[in-house]
């Protein structure tokens, strides 16, 4: 949620607005000065934030409830998750174990059958060899005694050595054949312990291919769940710093929530305070009235009683007259301390205190001085200071053209001026000096002529010139 940036405000400004301005709203002022935003105004200002605030507080809060419903899900499916990737990893262990002992028996059945071959060969080396043998032995033997056994005694000198050549020649028959017959029967088992190892070897081939197939699949398997592991785990790790982040806003937007409510809470106690002593200030001028026009009908009854009885209707007439000239309500004005000096050379028309407004026909406190000044005739600064606001008719409520002027800390008090009515500026703002000309005198706002209606303020009330001029 997007934050709007803090003004940097200078300490100069800061001094002169608190002491100004600041102190009037704690004072709880009948009025403030036209710069200084109104109470009232303030607490909806702050009031229509304090509820965007909370608007954006229960937003966020939204948010971060679904943040951690999102990441409670996440957290649920990572134990499966990891519990696959455990399972998928012993899977390829173990097909890994099978695959290396496929590997270990195919290795073996190679090298019995290239064993049993060389044996197979050997053999039918010894085997030829003998064949050769017997063939060239009974070669000899047919070569020098005929064919057959017979033959060979039949040519025998004696009978001695006719028996011998029969033995002989039955032997290398018997030889002959037996090794014949060894021959043969060891080719045949060679022959067969070849094939058996030719299958052998075959069979352990295809274990090895399907053990290999397995374990491709095994490893497959096994980055799936590892890769779904790491996702789950991104996943939680990015929704966990989201919640965070979500917590801080959420805390922030509290913390502005807060900040707020403290706003509005005290100016409601500024208003309420300001309520209070405008209740006073009433009851005070209610009072003054009532009191004016008791000694008002007192007047009337004491004319009444030393006039003749015949001249009712002049006495009537007197009393009516004198309803419209009744004295001055004010009490003396005090002695001047020099502070301030006059702001027009105009003489002073009306003073500060009750008095019969001409214009609403009541009589209310007039919290100023009026120097009747002809339009146009120049204002001055009656002390040395930073004006803080130049406002329009508009923007003051009757006072048409309106200057106010910060002096700072008199007497330990934050004093300010205001010249109101005026026909046009000289200056709107910066600092001036005492005796600058400032504006004209005019006739703006609610006036009934040309005159300047200046005012002092103490820490923001309306108080008598006359004691600081």
């Amino acid at each position: 949620m997007p934050r709007p940036a803090r003004r940097l405000v200078s300490r100069r400004a800061r001094a002169l607005t608190g002491a100004a301005l600041v102190v009037c709203l704690a004072s709880g002022a009948g009025y403030a000065f036209a710069a200084d935003p109104d109470p009232q105004d303030q607490k909806k200002a702050v009031d229509g934030k304090l509820s965007d605030a909370r608007v954006d507080l229960h937003e966020t809060s939204q948010d971060l409830v679904s943040a951690y419903t999102r990441l409670k899900s996440t957290r649920a499916k990572l134990p499966g998750a990891r519990s696959a990737a455990k399972a998928a990893e012993d899977a390829e262990t173990t097909a890994k174990g099978e695959y290396d002992d496929a590997v270990a028996a195919y290795d073996l059945a190679k090298a019995n059958e290239d064993k049993a071959e060389k044996d197979l060969k050997e053999t039918s080396s010894k085997i030829t060899s003998s064949r050769r043998a017997v063939a060239g032995f009974a070669g000899e033997v047919y070569q020098q005694q005929g064919l057959g056994s017979m033959s060979v005694a039949v040519g025998s000198e004696d009978p001695g050595a006719f028996v011998d050549k029969m033995i002989m020649a039955e032997s290398v028959g018997d030889t002959q054949s037996s090794a014949l017959e060894e021959l043969s029967t060891s080719r045949a088992n060679l022959v067969s312990t070849g094939d058996k190892l030719s299958a052998l070897r075959k069979k352990t081939s295809d274990a090895k291919a399907t053990k290999e197939s397995k374990l491709s699949a095994a490893r497959t398997a096994s980055d799936r769940a590892d890769r779904k592991q790491r996702t789950l785990e991104t996943l939680e790790s990015d929704q966990t710093s989201a919640a965070a982040d979500l917590r801080d806003a959420k805390r922030e937007d509290q913390r502005q929530v807060d900040s707020l409510q403290a706003q509005s809470d005290k100016l409601t106690k500024i208003l309420e305070e300001r309520a209070r002593k405008q209740r006073i200030r009433e009851a005070a001028i209610r009072k003054a009235r009532e009191e004016q026009a008791q000694r008002e009908a007192d007047a009337r009854a004491r004319a009444a009683r030393s006039a003749p009885s015949t001249d009712t209707t002049s006495d009537d007439t007197s009393s009516d007259s004198g309803g419209a000239s009744a004295p001055d309500p004010n009490p003396p004005a005090p002695t001047s301390s020099g502070v301030l000096q006059a702001p027009s050379n105009a003489p002073v028309s009306s003073e500060f205190g009750l008095r019969f407004h001409p214009i609403h026909q009541t009589w209310r406190l007039h919290a100023g001085r009026d120097y009747a000044g002809a339009c146009g005739s120049p204002v001055y600064a009656a002390d040395s200071g930073t004006i803080i606001s130049a406002l329009p008719p508009s923007s003051t409520g009757g006072y048409g053209n309106q200057i106010v002027i910060d002096h700072g800390v008199k007497r330990g008090t934050s004093l300010a001026t205001t010249y109101n009515h005026l026909q046009s500026f000289a200056v709107r703002s910066g600092h001036v000096s005492r005796g600058q000309v400032i504006g004209y005198v005019g006739t703006t706002g609610t006036s009934t002529g040309c005159h300047l209606h200046f005012e002092t303020r103490a820490n923001g009330t309306p108080v008598d010139p006359r004691g600081w001029l």
